[in-house]
């Protein structure tokens, strides 16, 4: 490295100015310690530097974290056996696009390459997005930090940064809001909603309501029916300040659970991206967050007369 080269340099012109001005066996003797210390180290180093480059490292980072956690990455040398590396150093290009975020990130790491070492991205602060990381090279150096073996290190690495939900009312896309209707279900069936009629010839005896029967001295039964349901819209107000974003997410991933448990489905669009995004109880929420912070074209899924509903960073929870 740079820096310990210019330390290096500056050891050794003091050590020569002592040798010369003060002439003496000591300052004779460190002049030589000086001199020889880069190849001293150089020797001891590189066995150890030749090993740790030739056995190499990997680099893992967790699919999906939560904002209430710093992100991090894992270092992992590949040898089953821990081996002494003298000074590694890792130039890490890391961004979170859906934060504005982006940093360079020179780690560097010296000891035992046993257990799995953690990269800490705290730079990156804990805020929602997609973080994505990259690296080209990797160098081992001595344990003076002059002398380097270069070794190819390209890894892409992503991380999901996924919101803690916040509590929002349970009026909110409940099933009392949402059912504006019911209809026949075809083929009947199960259904935990059903009208009551007359028995009429070909009806099932399990849909036999024997209770109102009896009351009536009829027969009676229960057809199946599914609930209407409203076409909703859910727009993210999203901005370019990172903080308002993680607001605005947490209030979604609290939404997102009223829709998934009460099985409504709708739409979820944002002021950042086109398109409109499919949510139901069969959504993945993984790919959901995902398509939100890259930003990309949402999908088609239908909006037409959709009753909107704004989420925003204000005070206020949901918004028509």
């Amino acid at each position: 490295m740079i820096k310990n080269i210019l330390i290096y340099i500056a050891v050794l012109a003091i050590s020569f100015s002592f040798a010369v001005f003060y002439y003496a066996w000591f300052s004779n003797f460190l002049l030589i310690v000086v001199v020889c210390l880069p190849v001293l180290s150089l020797i001891c180093s590189l066995p150890f530097m030749i090993y740790s480059a030739v056995k190499g490292f990997s680099l893992y980072a967790p699919k999906v974290m939560n904002t209430d956690s710093l992100p991090y990455l894992k270092l992992v040398a590949k040898s089953k056996y821990g081996f002494f590396c003298p000074l590694l150093k890792i130039r890490l290009y890391t961004n979170n696009h859906f934060s504005g975020k982006s940093k360079k990130i020179n780690f560097k790491y010296s000891g035992l390459a046993g257990k799995p070492v953690n990269i800490e991205l705290a730079q990156l602060g804990k805020n929602c997005g997609l973080i994505e990381c990259k690296t080209k090279w990797l160098k081992v150096y001595d344990m003076l930090g002059i002398f380097f073996i270069p070794v190819k290190f390209r890894y892409n690495t992503e991380t999901l940064i996924v919101p803690k939900a916040e509590f929002i009312k349970d009026d909110i896309f409940s099933d009392k809001q949402a059912i504006i209707g019911y209809k026949k279900k075809s083929g009947g069936g199960f259904s935990d909603d059903y009208e009551i009629r007359e028995y009429r010839n070909g009806d099932s005896m399990k849909n036999v309501h024997w209770k109102l029967s009896a009351k009536n001295d009829n027969l009676m039964v229960k057809e199946p029916s599914l609930p209407i349901y409203k076409n909703f819209k859910i727009m993210l107000i999203l901005t370019d300040n990172a903080e308002s974003n993680n607001i605005v997410m947490a209030k979604f991933a609290g939404v997102c659970m009223n829709v998934q448990k009460n099985e409504i489905p709708c739409a979820v669009s944002t002021t950042k991206a086109v398109g409109a995004y499919p949510l139901s109880s069969q959504t993945n929420i993984y790919s959901l967050y995902r398509a939100i912070y890259t930003q990309s074209n949402l999908g088609n899924a239908d909006v037409q007369d959709a009753e909107p509903y704004s989420i925003f960073a204000g005070p206020e929870e949901v918004a028509k």
